[in-house]
């Protein structure tokens, strides 16, 4: 964090993760107090020491100390020197105490913070995918502190794996890509607990027999045979379930996708976005591309497949969190020539045959 003391004795808080800023105005003496908060003295120690120098320059209506420290304390700008350890042993708080001081700008509070880090520890991923973008997002993930997996992925670690798989190892080439990422796991969690499947996501797949009733999320990644056909088959099953589902991957033109969170009764399905689509579209014809042979091309960057999967995890994070708020519905991606956003929102079509009648669906499932 940030402060700043402008000449009006106005103080400027910027939260350096989330550019979130504070302004208040505060006596002199409350400045001068600021520079005291380093964590070697208690409170009633900081207020005693506060009154004396109120006395010393006869300030006849000082503001109180307390209040200022509980007000700080409250926006999450001050925080209690062992907060972390009160949660998580030495070994978690030395591995996570950068994620814990994001997570505290995002909560606002040591409580909700730590309860944050603690359901992204206990959630089990499916991901499904392990390729450009599927491998990034797994690296992300347990970087942030994910550590329970099922791995989905029919194929092997090739050599052109080199420029755009985030776990390539070239002493791996050969092996399944399924079981290279369960190792990349169990080498970088603390408390890893994974599956690997080598089997592909396809129209005859039974979702539940692949993966499994255990799962709290599911990432699809899988671009074969088509990224809007696994992600329909995938979102069906979710609506059935409950469960949320994050369609990410970038694939030909969309190499920097930002992603899409479906959560069933909230936010439009992907059977929702092939109607949109077919309606928005409908009578357009494709231009042909200006380079007939693109033999020689070199596919997207990895810096965009990085990206498209730091946003994938970010609204992870955001699903998880209690100050997430509505999941944004809607479709959007980097471009890489422009240096901008494109997006756009996509609601909840009250027609679709898988979730148009949601709630009819979850008083049948419970």
């Amino acid at each position: 964090m940030d402060v700043y003391i402008s000449p009006d004795d106005v103080v400027h808080f910027v939260f350096l993760s989330t550019r979130k800023r504070l302004r208040l105005k505060v006596t002199p003496l409350l400045i001068e107090c600021l520079e005291w908060l380093d964590g070697s003295a208690s409170v009633m120690e900081l207020d005693a020491r506060y009154e004396a120098q109120a006395s010393r320059l006869d300030s006849k209506h000082p503001s109180s100390f307390v209040d200022f420290i509980q007000y700080l304390y409250g926006k999450g700008i001050l925080v209690r020197k062992d907060w972390m350890h009160n949660a998580f042993c030495p070994e978690q708080v030395e591995r996570y105490s950068r994620q814990l001081n994001f997570f505290l700008d995002i909560e606002e509070s040591e409580a909700a913070a730590t309860a944050l880090l603690k359901r992204i520890m206990n959630c089990r991923i499916a991901l499904i995918g392990i390729g450009a973008v599927g491998s990034w997002i797994l690296r992300e993930l347990v970087q942030i502190g994910f550590q329970r997996f099922i791995l989905v992925d029919p194929k092997t670690l090739k050599p052109a794996d080199r420029t755009r798989n985030a776990i390539f190892d070239h002493r791996l080439i050969g092996e399944p890509k399924a079981l290279v990422a369960e190792r990349f796991v169990h080498s970088q969690a603390l408390e890893p607990e994974t599956r690997a499947i080598q089997s592909p996501l396809d129209i005859e797949t039974n979702v539940e027999e692949l993966i499994g009733a255990d799962t709290d999320l599911i990432i699809n990644t899988a671009d074969e045979p088509y990224i809007g056909a696994t992600s329909i088959k995938l979102s069906r099953y979710c609506v059935e379930k409950g469960l949320p589902l994050l369609v990410a991957g970038g694939f030909d033109a969309h190499l920097a996708s930002l992603s899409e969170m479906i959560v069933p009764g909230q936010t439009p399905c992907s059977d929702c976005y092939a109607i949109h689509f077919e309606e928005t579209l409908r009578g357009w014809k494709p231009i042909s591309h200006p380079v007939v042979d693109r033999r020689r091309g070199f596919g997207g960057l990895p810096s965009l497949s990085a990206f498209a999967a730091s946003a994938a995890v970010l609204k992870i994070v955001r699903l998880l969190s209690e100050n997430g708020g509505d999941v944004e519905q809607g479709r959007g991606e980097f471009l890489f020539d422009q240096y901008s956003i494109d997006s756009f929102k996509v609601e909840r079509n009250p027609e679709c045959p898988t979730c148009g009648d949601f709630e009819r669906l979850q008083a049948r499932a419970d």
